[in-house]
């Protein structure tokens, strides 16, 4: 950023009320200018190509496919980008954003002006976390962390499956966050617990984390 030229930035949630509160907190910041709202991952795209925004502020639960798709798609054509991630949940779901790119994550439980200390941060060249994704994830303060590969026998769309359910998500909660039927998630779940050889959650969790897939607490 040079001189005084606002950070633009980029609205991502489903939900309008959330997009205008934020418009307005950020907005109220003279070096914030909200340059676009999008209301689902496809939309998301097509918005970033059009305005290509320092920042994107965006929520993981999206109503066609999710934020983290989202993310894995800018990137691949725009390796640059910018993307501060937002969630209800922590844990090992902030942990995975991190690992494909995520400049920053914020549980929405947090204060929402965090935003702009953490658009400040990101644009600085820092990673951030908020104190309660951080207190959970303290090795992802160092902006030299290696990213895991994914386990060869899981699919991206498989390990997406994989981390919500070991994050206490229920199947209608993944279905609606991915977009897919219950029927499609029942079948990811299954093919997760044959590829990795578990019967239960409990095994899946202890699974994961021997992987490299989970932090381990």
């Amino acid at each position: 950023m040079s001189g005084s030229r606002a950070i633009t930035v980029q609205l991502v949630d489903d939900h309008e009320v959330v997009r205008i509160g934020f418009r307005y907190l950020l907005e109220a910041d003279d070096l914030m200018q909200v340059v676009a709202e999008s209301a689902s991952g496809k939309q998301a795209c097509r918005d970033y190509e059009k305005w290509l925004p320092d920042i994107v502020i965006m929520d993981i639960s999206l109503p066609d496919i999710s934020g983290l798709e989202v993310m894995r798609r800018i990137l691949l054509a725009h390796p640059e980008a910018r993307i501060l991630m937002l969630s209800m949940h922590s844990g090992m779901v902030a942990e995975r954003a991190m690992q494909m790119g995520a400049r920053g994550f914020v549980c929405k439980r947090s204060g929402a002006r965090l935003l702009i200390s953490a658009i400040h941060e990101v644009m600085a060249g820092r990673r951030y976390l908020d104190d309660e994704t951080g207190v959970q994830l303290p090795r992802l303060h160092s902006a030299s962390e290696t990213l895991k590969p994914l386990p060869s026998s899981l699919t991206r769309r498989e390990l997406e499956v994989c981390l919500l359910l070991t994050d206490g998500r229920s199947v209608s909660d993944i279905a609606a966050a991915l977009h897919l039927s219950e029927k499609t998630v029942y079948s990811h779940r299954q093919h997760i617990m044959e590829k990795l050889g578990v019967a239960t959650m409990a095994e899946l969790v202890q699974v994961a984390t021997r992987m490299g897939i989970l932090s381990g607490g």
